[in-house]
C-alpha cells in the first residue's frame, strides 16, 4: 500500500534527524578532557617529536584539583583517537619520568608518552580508557602553527601608535580609532629639558603600557629581523593588516613602522645621535588607546639610544635591500647612511667606544620602564653594529674593531652562549659565517682564527639549555631550564633557548647533532603551547585558533581589568589573540596573592591582570608575571618561524632516549637506549680526542627488540686526556647520530683552593694535562655565578688569584672547567 506522502516525508524527517544524531553522537569525544594531560593544543608538524607528558601534582597551589590522578601505566593501554569518529591510530605505554621522582620545579610526578610515529594528518586526542580521561583535542599537519604565527605577528599592528585599527584590518573587538594624536601628544611631545616640540609619531608600545624606548626597540627588532633573514619563506603578504597584499612581507612593514619611528628620533638631534624614550609622566592611562589624553614627553640622546639606532639602522638596511626592489634599496641606503652616521656620533661621545658611555639618562619622570642599559650591554651592541656596518659595507675599520673585540661579548666574557642577548649571539655567527679568504677587495670576510675561535665556542655549548638536558630528561616538561631563569620574562627566556639550539643547524655547526638540536629548540615551543605544569597555552585568546587552555588575562593598559577587553572567557570582547604573556616568575614578591606567590619555580604564574587594587590598596604587580612586549613577541615569532622553516628537512633519529658516558677502571662505560628497532641493522661506535674529527671505534649489532645497549671502551683507562663519543645508528633505510657525549675522567686537575675559610681573595691551584681554555666560576649557595674568568692556560702547574670583594659571608663552590675535564671546591667566605 502505498504511503501518503506527507506520511513518508515525516519519515524521511525523522530518519535523517535519527541519523544527525547518531553521527553526533558518535563524533563525541569519549571521556573527559583532563589538564593532567599536557600536549601542544594546536598541534605536531608530521616529522616532529611527539611526547606529551602525563602529570600528578604533589606541590602546588592544583594538587587538590588535579592531584588524585593516577594514570594508568599498563603496557598499551594508552591510545591515540582520531577525533572524527573515535577511531583507535595508535597505541602505547607510559614511560615513567625519573624513576617516579617529584619534579623540584612543577612539584610534579610524570610520566612520557610518545606518540612520534603518528605522522598522518589530521585531528586526535589522547585517551587513558581505564581511567576515561583524555587530552585536548590536537592535529597533526603541516600547517598546524601557520595561524598561530599570523596571530602572533599581528599583535605588533595592536601595538601600533598613532595608527587607527579599522574594521576592514581587524575584529570589530578590537577596533580603534588612531591614538595619541592630541595637540601635546606624539606628533608635538615636549621636551623635558625644555627644548622645543618634537614630531614623534608613529612605533610601537613597548608593552602593556603605551610608551617607546629606544633601547627596547632594539631587543625587539634586532632577533626579528635575523629572523627574516635566516627564514623569508616562512613569512607572507596576507597577514590582513593594511600593508598586505604590497609586494613586501608583512612582517618587514610591521618593522618599518617601528623603523620609521627611531629614524624621527634620530631627526629630532642634531647630531645624528638618537633620542631614548617617548612617554607619559603619569600612570593614569586610558582605554582603549585612542581615549588616552595624557600630554606626551621625550628624553634626549643618550650613548645607549644612539648605538642601538646604528645596530638597527645597520641590520635593517641588509634585509630590505635583499628584497631587490627599487623603493627598498632606495629604503635600504638611507638606513645605511644613518646607522653610519650614529656608529661615528657614538663613537666620538665615548672616545672610540673606550670610555664616557651615558649609563643615568633616564631619570624615570616619564613612566616606568628604565631604558638605560649597562655599558657592557652597550658595547655589545657596538659589537652588532660593527659587523652589520662591515657585511654592508666592506669597510675594514669594522673589521678590525670586531677582531679586537668579539673576546669581550657576553658569550666569551661569560663563557655562556645562554638565553640572553641574542643579537650579539646572531652578530658573533653572521661574522664567522663569512669568508675566510678575501673574495675581490671590499668583499667582507672573516679573520679565520676569529671565526674558527667562534664557532668552536658555540660548538662546546651543548650543556647551555640544549641537548645534554634533552637527552638526559633532566626536565619533565622538556625544556629545561635552571631555577634561576625563571624570573621576569621566564617565557621570552624559553623561546630564546629554544632558538639558541636552532643556531646550531643554521650557521652548520656539530653537523651530526642537527636532528637532536631541533628536537631540543621545538620542546621549549611545546612548552609554550600548553606541555607545562599548568597545562596552559602562555598566548592571549587563543581558543579560535584551538586552544582549550589559553592565557585569558595580561597585564596590558588597553586590555584592563575591569574592561569589556578583560578576560577572553568573561568580558565583552576578550583580549586581542596571539599575545605571550610574560610567564613563571619566582621572585614574585608580593606574598598574600598564592599563587603565584610561593609556587615551585613553573607554577609561580597566575592568569590575571590586576595591578593596583583600589579595594586593598595593593599593588598586586601582575605586570611581573602576565605582562607582553614587544621583545617577547619578538623571540616567540622567531621561535615558531624556525620550528615551521626546519620541520620539512627534521628527520626523526632511530631514537636515542639516552646516552651516558662513565669513566671506570676497565675503560670508558658507553650506555645507550633507543626507543624501537624497526629497520635497524647495527651501531657504529665513534671516539674522538677533538670534538672534530671522529673515528669508527667499534660496531654494535642490532637486535630486534633490544633497546638498551653498552659498549667498554678499553683504550682510555687512566687516561687524562679528554675523550668524545658519539654512536652512529645505521638502519635499512638510512643513517642517524647519537648526541656527542664527553669523557669525564676520574679527577685529574689537582684543584686546590686556599685560604679556607676566605676573606678578601682565594688562591686557585693545579694542573692542566695539556693547554687550552680555562673556565673559572664562583658560584653562590643558591647557584648564581658570582664570579667567573676565561683563560687560556698552558699545560703544566697553574696559580690564579680570584678576588672576593663585594661577596656575602657564606658558602661558595670553585669550578674549574677545561679540555681535560672539571673539578669542584667549596669554600667559606668570612
Amino acid at each position: 500500500m502505498m504511503k501518503h506522502p506527507k506520511s513518508a516525508s515525516r519519515s524521511s524527517v525523522l530518519l535523517l534527524l535519527l541519523l544527525l544524531l547518531a553521527f553526533a553522537a558518535a563524533a563525541q569525544p569519549l571521556g573527559s578532557p583532563s589538564n593532567n594531560i599536557k600536549i601542544d593544543q594546536f598541534g605536531y608538524l608530521p616529522n616532529a617529536r611527539k611526547v606529551a607528558v602525563v602529570a600528578k601534582p604533589i606541590t602546588g597551589f592544583n594538587t587538590a584539583a588535579e592531584g588524585p590522578y593516577n594514570p594508568t601505566v599498563t603496557a598499551n593501554a594508552w591510545q591515540v583517537l582520531r577525533s572524527t569518529d573515535n577511531a583507535s591510530v595508535f597505541t602505547g605505554t607510559l614511560t615513567t619520568w625519573n624513576s617516579g621522582a617529584i619534579h623540584d620545579q612543577s612539584g610534579d610526578q610524570g610520566w612520557w608518552f610518545d606518540f612520534s610515529a603518528l605522522k598522518t594528518p589530521g585531528s586526535y586526542y589522547l585517551y587513558d580508557a581505564a581511567n576515561n580521561l583524555r587530552s585536548y583535542t590536537f592535529s597533526i599537519g603541516n600547517n598546524v602553527y601557520d595561524d598561530v604565527l599570523k596571530a602572533a605577528t599581528r599583535t605588533f599592528f595592536y601595538q601600533r601608535l598613532n595608527h587607527p585599527k579599522r574594521v576592514a584590518y581587524t575584529d570589530a573587538k578590537w577596533a580603534d580609532s588612531a591614538s595619541f594624536e592630541g595637540a601635546s601628544q606624539d606628533r608635538a611631545a615636549s621636551a623635558l629639558d625644555g627644548t622645543s616640540p618634537k614630531d614623534l609619531h608613529g612605533g610601537w608600545a613597548d608593552a602593556g603600557d603605551y610608551n617607546k624606548y629606544t633601547t627596547f626597540a632594539a631587543e625587539a627588532l634586532m632577533p626579528l629581523l635575523e629572523t627574516y633573514r635566516q627564514h623569508p619563506a616562512v613569512f607572507g603578504d596576507a597577514n590582513g593588516i593594511p600593508e598586505s597584499g604590497n609586494g613586501m612581507p608583512d612582517l618587514l612593514d610591521e618593522i618599518r613602522w617601528e623603523v620609521d619611528w627611531l629614524k624621527r628620533m634620530q631627526d629630532a638631534t642634531t647630531t645624528r645621535g638618537l633620542y631614548l624614550k617617548v612617554g607619559v609622566t603619569t600612570w593614569n592611562s586610558a582605554t582603549p588607546p585612542s581615549a588616552d589624553n595624557n600630554p606626551r614627553y621625550y628624553l634626549g640622546e643618550c650613548t645607549s639610544a644612539t648605538i642601538s639606532g646604528a645596530a638597527v639602522f645597520a641590520l635593517a638596511s641588509i634585509a630590505y635591500r635583499s628584497l631587490g626592489t627599487a623603493s627598498a634599496i632606495v629604503y635600504a641606503d638611507d638606513l645605511l647612511l644613518r646607522a653610519q652616521d650614529a656608529y661615528a656620533r657614538a663613537s666620538s661621545v665615548t672616545n672610540g667606544f673606550t670610555t664616557g658611555f651615558e649609563l643615568a639618562c633616564d631619570n624615570q619622570v616619564i613612566k616606568a620602564g628604565d631604558a638605560d642599559i649597562t655599558e657592557k650591554q652597550q658595547k655589545n651592541l657596538v659589537f652588532a653594529a660593527a659587523v652589520y656596518l662591515y657585511e654592508a659595507t666592506g669597510n675594514t675599520a669594522y673589521k678590525t674593531y670586531i677582531d679586537a673585540h668579539y673576546t669581550g661579548t657576553y658569550p666569551f666574557t661569560d663563557f655562556y652562549w645562554g638565553p640572553y642577548y641574542p643579537a650579539t649571539h646572531s652578530a658573533l655567527l653572521r661574522y664567522a659565517s663569512l669568508p675566510t679568504t678575501e673574495p675581490s677587495p671590499g668583499v667582507p670576510f672573516a679573520t679565520a682564527s676569529v671565526a674558527a675561535a667562534i664557532r668552536n665556542d658555540k660548538a662546546s655549548q651543548d650543556h647551555i639549555l640544549s641537548i645534554d638536558d634533552y637527552t638526559a630528561g633532566t626536565d619533565l616538561y622538556r625544556s629545561h631550564m635552571p631555577h634561576t631563569d625563571y624570573a621576569w620574562g621566564s617565557n621570552r627566556t624559553k623561546c630564546y633557548a629554544g632558538m639558541n639550539n636552532f643556531d646550531f643547524v643554521a650557521w652548520d655547526i656539530n653537523s651530526g647533532s642537527h636532528a637532536g638540536y631541533q628536537e631540543a629548540g621545538s620542546a621549549y615551543l611545546h612548552y609554550l603551547h600548553g606541555v607545562n605544569a599548568l597545562g596552559k597555552v602562555m598566548l592571549s585568546n587563543m581558543y579560535s585558533y584551538g586552544a582549550d587552555n589559553s592565557a585569558n588575562e595580561m597585564s596590558h593598559a588597553w586590555f584592563r581589568d575591569g574592561t569589556n577587553w578583560d578576560n577572553a572567557l568573561t568580558s565583552l570582547y576578550g583580549p586581542a589573540p596571539g599575545y605571550l604573556t610574560g610567564g613563571a616568575n619566582k621572585y614574585y614578591w608580593v606574598s598574600n596573592i598564592t599563587p603565584p606567590y610561593g609556587q615551585p619555580d613553573q607554577k609561580c604564574y597566575k592568569d590575571w591582570n590586576t595591578d593596583w587594587n583600589n579595594v586593598t590598596s595593593t599593588d598586586e604587580a601582575s605586570y611581573s608575571i602576565t605582562e607582553p612586549s614587544i621583545s617577547n613577541q619578538a623571540a616567540y615569532v622567531g621561535l615558531l618561524a624556525r620550528v615551521i622553516a626546519y620541520h620539512s628537512s627534521a628527520v626523526l633519529p632511530i631514537g636515542f632516549l639516552q646516552f651516558t658516558v662513565q669513566p671506570s677502571a676497565q675503560g670508558a662505560q658507553l650506555s645507550w637506549r633507543v626507543d624501537g628497532t624497526d629497520n635497524l641493522q647495527h651501531f657504529v661506535v665513534e671516539r674522538s680526542f677533538d670534538n672534530r674529527r671522529f673515528d669508527a671505534l667499534a660496531t654494535v649489532p642490532g637486535v630486534a627488540g633490544l633497546r638498551q645497549y653498552q659498549y667498554t671502551d678499553r683504550g682510555v683507562r687512566n687516561n687524562e686526556r679528554a675523550a668524545w663519543y658519539r654512536i652512529r645508528a645505521v638502519s635499512l633505510n638510512e643513517v642517524d647520530l647519537s648526541p656527542v657525549r664527553p669523557l669525564r675522567a676520574h679527577s685529574t686537575l689537582g684543584l686546590s683552593v686556599s685560604p679556607n675559610p676566605a676573606q678578601g681573595r682565594i688562591l686557585v691551584s693545579g694542573r692542566l694535562p695539556e693547554a687550552g681554555p680555562v673556565l673559572i666560576q664562583v658560584t653562590a649557595a643558591d647557584g648564581t655565578v658570582v664570579r667567573a674568568e676565561r683563560t687560556l692556560q698552558g699545560a703544566g702547574e697553574f696559580r690564579r688569584y680570584i678576588t672576593l670583594d663585594g661577596l656575602a659571608a657564606g658558602m661558595y663552590w670553585l669550578r674549574l672547567q677545561s679540555a681535560s675535564g672539571e673539578e669542584s671546591k667549596s669554600f667559606l667566605k668570612k
